[in-house]
């Protein structure tokens, strides 16, 4: 079995979330390990993917990302349309 491809489109749009919570954790003035800790995240799985080299995120993951940031789901996701 393959890795599925996944398409550019989608790249750009992982891209600018994980621009998002990148800047809502700077914002927030927390650490990488203090915002992995508020996110019940590894701090490594968080590193990866502010990287770019962690390309398909969980669900669960990006959900956690998320919760700690300061922002309701519909205001996370409001702000990157």
């Amino acid at each position: 079995m393959h890795k599925q491809q996944i398409p550019e489109y989608q790249q750009k749009r992982i891209e600018v979330i994980r621009y998002l919570l990148r800047n809502c954790r700077l914002n927030d003035r927390l650490t990488q390990s203090e915002f992995s800790k508020l996110a019940d995240v590894h701090i490594n799985s968080l590193q990866r993917f502010e990287t770019g080299s962690l390309k398909n995120i969980k669900l669960l993951t990006l959900l956690n990302f998320v919760d700690a940031t300061s922002m309701t789901l519909s205001e996370f996701f409001q702000s990157i349309e």
